[in-house]
């Protein structure tokens, strides 16, 4: 950028960067605001993006703009950035001289070519008129207006947005609201007369868990110091027990739940003693009868309820048959009140007023593991006071089939309190003030605390959940008068806990040793059932799946519209021809890696859970997602090619040409699809991701040797263009759409008639193209230009496969070692 001029010329590049980054923003937000989700405001930015990029000035020079797109030259923002940019560098005094004093006619050849003919202009200027750019400066105050225009109608159109569009959510079941209610009212009836079953037909383990002094802490990063959270915590649960975790926030209850499951927590810092019949907790095995219950967001959203059950049952029943799983599944479904909304999506539930069924998926997609231990987190969170005593009723069929249940809860209704057989109460510092039984209607709980002298009465209007915990709370903005966790140590409550515990560390006193490594499935059932299920969310999923193939139709008319029937034997129009397959690879390659990264931050929560219960492999959730991208995208690029490819006259001359182009294309498209993956794998937020693709892209761009060629890369430097998957893809597509056998009998007859290199009355019969003027073949001027080699293409393909399985190998590195999917 010149200085010269007082600096004016920096201010305009300042001033238009400035405009063209808000206008891009301002673009953005108005789509954040008017689109309904992700994958459509990402097709119509593929779109905007694709139409200002391609009318930019230098893809397609002004004056060959199609006629029936001239309008959109003159509207586009980024040409009227790229005009004011052009003018103000090239119109400096860094580009004053004379055409006549610079331009050297050959013999040899021009240094500046486009000064012919010009000798009495400057160079710069020649090279705007060659550009078929504005000269004039008073272009750059409109294209600044322009600009400035355009910024007001991006925020005018947000406002419209915000006013007047209203995104509303709906009901995938296809069920009405009245039907679903009925149907919801008819499972309450069914419930309340005891359908649960006592038994199913998996019996699980019986297991007693015992816990024995356990004590947690966490570093606090800023001040260096370990804080307690738990404070030699006891306890213990038998089969068929509900034992529930209170406490007020902060005081340790979700630490302490995810210590006894082994999850989410550092293992090093829990010191105390975890049993399992009276051996010591082998995570391993324990992992294998025990079942965790996660948020709905860590379930597929595109299967149905039925199906999300049936594949946790195949993959972590798998020693069992098909028809057993089936009479599980249905067992299962019965259990949980699931039944009627099994053939419902996963994804129509979270659009429900209550999201109970929510809750019970999540129940139920654990219960067909047949755990002999359930955790859960809170589970009546977010629901009213019938949702969450449907759930705790529900929670309690379960642990009547000989199944502990291990549950956080937070105040507790009177009816849900007396559904519990024991209760743990922590106070603020993660100490235990309570441990028992609960009693009817909470009576033990209130006359061990009232048995204490000094403590209050339990106020007849307030819950014996909320008066035991507010009781207790040992935090700074509510301390309690009383330590009461040291008058439960010195209890006779306490005591009687102490012989209890001394009892349960004996060794197979109330049953054997669990040693389960594996949940019986073999590696072919794992893959067969992930691809199995991953077919099934691509297919389902319409705004990804089928919203790329309705992309991908787009661009090819626009892109065939924009270079229809191009003159390629003008220097202009090879250019331009070049510059649609260069363009074509760049936008729907970023615009497929931009597309990949919501879809895989969706299911991360998913891979989390499944991976936190060793329910599948790392592997067969690679090999099924490659499985299920591959389809949709050779589909999508033979509907690209086959508009494209004859709008354009581009690779038509053979069908061998054609599935060449093809098969090139889609070995890009493919590898950069998985390079927005590995992206979305490795980055620990989505806007991080989506920073990273364009980044990338640029340094492809920059290095593909069409910015810069390939004889022009400093040798230091030049490892890059051979490590990036553009320039293999252009150079495979540039030969394919150019390329003419130029030694055949009719040419140049393998260099017997060298004559006809140049001389086209030296081979009349030869029907390669020559350029117009100097009757060089087109593909001898763009070879030589753009170092392209016919006999690389092999070489191009092998490369770009090699970089489709580079980039889904480091995928499954990253979800193997990555911090944030460790966290499990």
């Amino acid at each position: 950028m010149s200085v010269a001029d007082g600096g004016w010329h920096f201010f305009v590049y300042f001033a238009v960067v400035l405009l063209t980054a808000l206008n891009g923003s301002a673009m953005v937000r108005f789509l954040g605001f008017a689109v309904p989700n992700m994958d459509k405001a990402g097709l119509i930015i593929g779109v905007f993006v694709t139409l200002f990029i391609l009318f930019a000035g230098f893809l397609m020079p002004r004056l060959q703009v199609p006629k029936y797109w001239v309008w959109f030259y003159y509207i586009n923002p980024l040409q009227w950035a790229i005009t004011a940019l052009m003018i103000s560098e090239y119109g400096s005094g860094t580009y004053s001289k004379l055409c006549s004093e610079v331009y050297k006619p050959p013999p040899p050849a021009p240094l500046l070519p486009q000064c012919a003919e010009r000798d009495n202009e400057t160079y710069g200027r020649a090279f705007l008129e060659a550009g078929e750019f504005f000269v004039s400066e008073g272009w750059i105050a409109v294209a600044l207006f322009m600009l400035f225009a355009w910024l007001v109608v991006w925020n005018c159109l947000t406002y419209y947005a915000l006013t007047r569009i209203q995104h509303k959510k709906i009901l995938r079941t296809g069920k009405s609201i009245n039907e679903e209610k009925k149907e919801n009212a008819l499972a309450k009836k069914i419930d309340d007369v005891e359908l649960a079953v006592n038994k199913l037909s998996h019996t699980a383990v019986p297991v007693t868990l015992s816990w024995h002094e356990l004590c947690y802490e966490v570093m606090i990063p800023v001040i260096n110091r370990p804080r307690t959270i738990l404070k030699v915590v006891s306890g213990w649960g038998e089969p068929s027990d509900m034992v529930a975790i209170l406490g007020s926030d902060a005081s340790g209850k979700t630490t302490l739940l995810n210590s006894l499951a082994g999850r989410k927590i550092v293992t090093e810092r829990l010191e105390g003693q975890i049993l399992v019949n009276g051996y010591p907790k082998d995570q391993k095995s324990f992992r294998h009868i025990m079942g965790y219950v996660d948020r709905i967001d860590a379930y597929t959203p595109y299967l149905t309820v039925r199906e999300t059950i049936a594949y946790s049952a195949a993959l972590r029943l798998g020693s069992s048959s098909k028809q057993k799983q089936a009479y599980f599944v249905d067992e299962v479904l019965e259990l949980t009140e699931l039944t009627y909304v099994q053939n419902a999506l996963v994804s129509s539930l979270v659009n429900d007023i209550t999201f109970d069924r929510e809750k019970r998926l999540a129940i139920a997609t654990e219960l067909v593991s047949n755990p002999s231990v359930l955790f859960l987190e809170n589970p009546t969170k977010g629901l009213d006071s019938s949702s969450a005593n449907d759930i705790v009723k529900c929670l309690q069929h379960i642990s009547k089939t000989g199944r502990l249940v291990i549950m956080t809860l937070n105040y507790p209704s009177q009816r849900i309190l007396s559904m519990l057989t024991k209760v743990q109460i922590l106070k603020g510092s993660g100490e235990t003030a309570y441990f028992g039984p609960v009693g009817t209607n909470g009576e033990s709980i209130i006359t061990y605390f009232q048995s204490i002298p000094g403590a209050p009465l339990c106020p007849p209007n307030k819950s014996v959940s909320a008066y035991a915990v507010d009781l207790v709370a040992g935090m700074p903005f509510r301390k309690s008068e009383k330590d009461y966790a040291f008058e439960y140590s010195v209890s006779e409550l306490a005591l009687k806990n102490h012989v209890q515990l001394q009892q349960l560390r004996r060794p197979g006193r109330n049953g054997e040793k669990i040693q389960i490594r594996s949940y019986g499935a073999s590696y072919y059932t794992v893959l067969m059932e992930t691809i199995m299920s991953v077919q099934r969310q691509y297919w389902r999923n319409v705004n990804y799946s089928w919203g790329r193939m309705l992309a991908f139709l787009i661009m090819s008319v626009i892109l065939g519209s924009v270079f229809y029937k191009l003159d390629r034997t003008s220097t202009l129009g090879l250019n331009s021809m070049a510059g649609s397959i260069f363009i074509s690879c760049v936008l729907v390659g970023m615009t497929n890696a931009q597309n990949a990264i919501p879809q895989t931050m969706q299911m991360r929560a998913v891979h989390l859970r499944e991976r936190a219960v060793h329910q599948t492999s790392i592997l067969a959730y690679n090999i099924a997602y490659t499985l299920a991208e591959i389809p949709y995208l050779m589909v999508a690029n033979l509907i690209f090619c086959s508009i494209f490819l004859p709008m354009t006259k581009i690779a038509t001359y053979s069908a061998s040409a054609f599935f060449k182009f093809w098969f090139i294309s889609l070995e890009f498209y493919a590898a950069v699809t998985f390079f927005g993956a590995f992206l979305a794998v490795v980055s620990p937020t989505p806007v991080i991701a989506s920073v990273l693709v364009p980044i990338v892209v640029g340094i492809w761009i920059s290095t593909a040797g069409l910015v810069v060629p390939r004889s022009m890369i400093l040798n230091t430097f030049i490892w890059v263009f051979w490590t990036n998957p553009l320039q293999w893809a252009l150079d495979g597509l540039t030969s394919v759409a150019f390329y003419c056998v130029l030694d055949k009998p009719s040419c140049l007859n393998s260099n017997l008639n060298p004559e006809c290199e140049t001389d086209i009355k030296a081979c009349p019969q030869c029907d390669c193209p020559r350029m117009s003027g100097t009757n060089v073949f087109v593909w001898r001027q763009i070879s030589n230009i753009r170092s392209l080699d016919y006999g690389r293409i092999p070489y191009d393909m092998i490369a770009l496969l090699l970089f489709a399985i580079l980039f889904r190998v480091l995928t499954v590195l990253a979800f193997k070692y990555t911090r944030h999917y460790r966290r499990t």
